[in-house]
């Protein structure tokens, strides 16, 4: 895997006139690739493959700096860190770097900041754009077996997504195994003498995050590739009432996951490859590596059976060579997608982190019964819905299914109003 670390020092600690940019990088695929490339204000330099080195420029921190890496497709490892003279990292980010670096002017930057849990310090990165507003959602980006927070930050291109649309994102690191790589606990045949309890991790966070920074607990959403998606499905059963909603990429449920899975309805958007050739499209029941696991449609029939859901319809995405299977009129309003990726592998295609945002605004201040979004259900939106039955009006009211059976008449104002007597 092709790596570049780059750290940026104050002028405090070397004799640049500005400040130091010291690069570290590594190809250690050795596989007869060009190496990478590094450039800053047109000085550059290479590193040919197998090769391991470390160059120093000086740039000016108050003027706007562009960093580019070569190597193809191989930028999603790419990785720059910015320290402080005591070291300590206060911004990460990947290539292609583009915009202003400390000094003068305002920089959006990705934390790195680090929790303890159950006597662990646990790393994470945390962005949360100059764009946010009060209570806004939350998304937690989970990376595959042997990848790394920063990798998949880079690869997914989640944090443009979060950016544009003005959402938190944190991309939390697991543990490492015996081997010495990084993973999320979610009972793999390998991993039988793994503790750490991810799920118990992962709950702590969401909710030091709503507290600290006033993020919203109940517009928080996961999303994962390959192990991280798996962590997804594991999340949706055990602590979907943290998760709202999950999005895995190239994940699936363990077979042991998928006969204890006892869930409430949660929303889930599956994007896969049908030759995904590590997490198979059509399960493996007999693996003794990474243990037995069902087949996508046997994944997502359990799901729309979780979600109780009356209609479906299959669509071709032009361009995205995907059929998008949807299934909807269910349990809470939830839907279910499956992203059939035609003849695609065990990746993260270009649209998943667009079409993962879109899927999750669906049930974005989803109250059941709030139809006027006062974020309560009481008497006005009782009128709200009497007012529709008596008069339909030529646009839908969102939310008028209340019992949910496709009709919109008196049996959805008793259902709103049993939900009003019960609150």
């Amino acid at each position: 895997m092709k790596k570049i670390i780059i750290i940026l020092l104050s002028s405090l600690l070397i004799p640049c006139e500005d400040s130091v940019v010291t690069l570290t990088m590594e190809d250690s695929w050795g596989d007869g690739w060009n190496g990478n490339t590094f450039c800053l204000n047109s000085e550059c330099t290479t590193l040919q493959n197998g090769s391991y080195g470390t160059e120093e420029f000086c740039i000016d921190l108050s003027v706007e700096n562009s960093i580019t890496c070569g190597g193809g497709n191989w930028q999603s490892e790419v990785f720059w860190s910015l320290s402080d003279p005591q070291g300590v990292t206060i911004a990460t980010g990947g290539a292609p770097f583009d915009g202003c670096v400390g000094g003068t002017c305002e920089n959006e930057i990705i934390e790195s900041l680090q929790i303890e849990h159950n006597g662990l310090i646990r790393d994470y990165y945390l962005y949360i754009p100059s764009s946010i507003q009060d209570n806004a959602p939350l998304i937690f980006l989970l990376h595959g077996y042997s990848g790394s927070a920063g990798g998949i930050l880079n690869y997914s291109g989640m944090i443009e997504v979060a950016a544009e649309h003005g959402f938190a994102l944190c991309v939390p690191q697991g543990t490492s195994d015996d081997d010495g790589y990084n993973y999320w606990n979610v009972g793999y045949a390998f991993h039988q003498n793994e503790t750490v309890d991810d799920v118990d991790f992962l709950v702590d966070l969401a909710e030091h995050l709503h507290n600290e920074y006033q993020l919203d607990s109940q517009n928080t959403y996961v999303t994962g590739m390959s192990n991280g998606g798996d962590m997804s499905y594991m999340l949706a059963c055990q602590a979907n009432d943290v998760f709202r909603a999950i999005a895995p990429v190239a994940g699936t449920m363990m077979e042991e996951i998928y006969n204890t899975c006892d869930s409430s309805p949660v929303p889930v958007l599956e994007i896969h490859g049908t030759n995904d050739n590590v997490t198979l499209w059509d399960g493996d029941l007999n693996d003794t590596y990474w243990g037995p696991y069902p087949g996508m449609d046997e994944v997502i029939e359990f799901w729309v059976g979780q979600n109780e859901c009356v209609n479906s319809e299959n669509n071709f995405l032009l361009g995205m060579n995907t059929i998008h299977h949807r299934y909807f009129n269910c349990a809470n309003n939830n839907e279910v997608w499956l992203y059939e990726v035609v003849n695609g592998g065990h990746d993260w295609p270009n649209y998943s982190s667009q079409e993962i945002w879109n899927f999750f605004t669906k049930f974005i201040d989803s109250i059941i019964g709030d139809l006027n979004y006062d974020d309560s259900v009481d008497i006005l939106d009782v009128i709200i819905l009497v007012n529709y039955i008596l008069s339909p009006a030529t646009v839908e009211l969102d939310g008028a299914d209340i019992n949910n059976d496709g009709d919109v008449n008196v049996l959805d104002v008793v259902a709103l109003v049993n939900i009003i007597l019960s609150n």
